[in-house]
């Protein structure tokens, strides 16, 4: 029996995109439907994979997949070989929109998604590519708990980030779903003192911290800035200097905690507690609870730090192609912080490997392994550097092969091989890696290897 569409499109027929009117706009959703139906019974069992640079065409394409009810499959179009392997052994989408180096031709042992789930890109410890398997629901969820905490009314946004990426695609989700609007600029547009004609007081805009800085960093759009409804700056933690020169520029700046698991913010520190010099997390959003415990699952008392779970309307149900789904007291995630006496959340650091650079997770053993399959390096290690422009910036300290070799070369092999945020931005040679003998970093020798290396890497 068929079940009722998730999305209404006759919701899609009022103008709230910029550049194209509302009629338009349904009309391309009407034409990706046809597309998907062409593939019949394949698209639903196999699911849709949206591959789009352009806004528009995403959008139209997400709409259609959603409203049909299948499932829906978001993938960078900046992946490179090593993403694209990883991606192969997950999915077999039967419709592609976009340019895709993978065929629709069906193949086996793949573990197609359910019907009605909607696969959204993350990274992650346990290396490669991984899909969180969200629904709809779950999306609008989100929504509501932001719409909690800024207010009644539409959510008008001004995105510049990507839309496979949940924190853009969940200012595409706010805004039809709060009946708001949004504009799709390129981020140099806003560098360029352009701006969308929209009434700044209405946009929210959400930027990761080195957006944020690049922006400020000229005071005539610095005065664009300050009349923004709100800024969401998330993705990283935000290096001290910038949030120094927000609060001198008295930016509505609201500092929020989330990921792709939780789609997108879970928690939010209002702009006049960080104007107030307040730095941390803020307070968990009306969809979500969340607690920080201990190793025994006790919960921590305000002002322990301890592991943060989280439980919320929102939460993902798993990783598809992996067994198990998420516990019903909560997920459990890498990070570490506590909460304090005034209820709000404080990040500390994370208990894993995982380096976050620019608001994109990174698993440096998968760029450590692409870095040895150069053949350039006897061994490699990877690490997250403090950075006032990234938050953090991938180094690569390795001891060279025997093997006589040209760094730049192997340099642009890494290019061909991995998304380009993957890639360090600093290669220093060393004579010796702080590795014990089971092949885990030994901190005393770590201390003595960045002592060492320092003036390199804060250049």
């Amino acid at each position: 029996m068929e079940t009722a569409p998730l999305i209404d499109l006759n919701a899609l027929k009022r103008d709230w995109i910029e550049g194209i009117a509302g009629q338009a706009f349904y009309r391309r959703v009407q034409r990706r439907i046809t597309q998907i139906e062409v593939a019949g019974e394949d698209a639903h069992a196999r699911g849709v994979m949206i591959l789009e640079h352009d806004p528009l065409r995403f959008a139209s394409a997400f709409f259609a997949a959603v409203h049909m009810g299948v499932p829906v499959i978001l993938a960078n179009p900046k992946w490179q070989r090593v993403e694209w392997e990883k991606v192969v052994t997950l999915v077999n989408p039967a419709v592609i929109f976009g340019n895709s180096p993978i065929s629709v031709q069906a193949r086996t042992g793949i573990h197609n998604p359910k019907a009605g789930t909607i696969l959204i890109p993350t990274g992650g410890s346990s290396g490669g590519v991984k899909f969180t398997i969200h629904q709809w629901g779950a999306l609008v969820a989100a929504c509501e708990g932001l719409s909690s905490f800024i207010g009644p009314g539409p959510i008008n946004s001004c995105c510049v980030l990507p839309l496979y990426h949940v924190s853009g695609l969940m200012q595409l989700v706010r805004s039809f779903v709060s009946e708001g609007q949004i504009v799709f600029p390129d981020f140099k547009e806003l560098l360029a003192g352009r701006f969308p004609d929209f009434p700044g007081s209405s946009l929210c805009l959400s930027l990761v911290p080195t957006q944020l800085q690049r922006l400020m960093a000229q005071q005539r759009i610095a005065n664009r800035l300050i009349t923004m409804r709100a800024i969401f700056v998330g993705g990283a933690s935000v290096p001290g200097s910038v949030e120094a020169r927000a609060r001198e520029l008295k930016l509505p700046v609201v500092l929020s905690y989330g990921m792709t698991e939780t789609a997108a913010m879970v928690t939010a520190l209002p702009p006049d507690e960080f104007l107030a010099g307040n730095t941390n997390a803020g307070r968990p959003l009306s969809h979500a609870l969340i607690k920080v415990i201990r190793d025994d699952g006790s919960t921590c008392p305000v002002g322990e730090v301890g592991h943060i779970r989280i439980n919320a309307k929102s939460l993902f149900q798993g990783y598809h192609g992996r067994t198990g789904s998420v516990s019903r007291i909560g997920y459990l995630t890498n990070d570490e912080g506590y909460f304090d006496s005034l209820g709000r959340l404080h990040i500390v650091g994370r208990s894993d490997r995982l380096i976050i650079s620019g608001g994109e997770k990174i698993d440096p053993h998968e760029v450590e392994q692409a870095i040895m399959d150069t053949g350039a390096v006897e061994q490699v290690l990877v690490i997250g550097w403090p950075d006032s422009e990234w938050g953090q910036k991938l180094v690569a300290f390795y001891i060279a092969s025997i093997v006589v070799s040209n760094e730049s070369k192997w340099e642009e092999e890494l290019r061909a091989d991995l998304v380009n945020y993957k890639v360090p931005k600093q290669m220093i040679q060393v004579p010796i890696l702080p590795l014990d003998e089971r092949g885990k970093v030994d901190r005393k020798l770590m201390a003595w290897l960045i002592a060492n290396s320092v003036e390199r890497l804060e250049e």
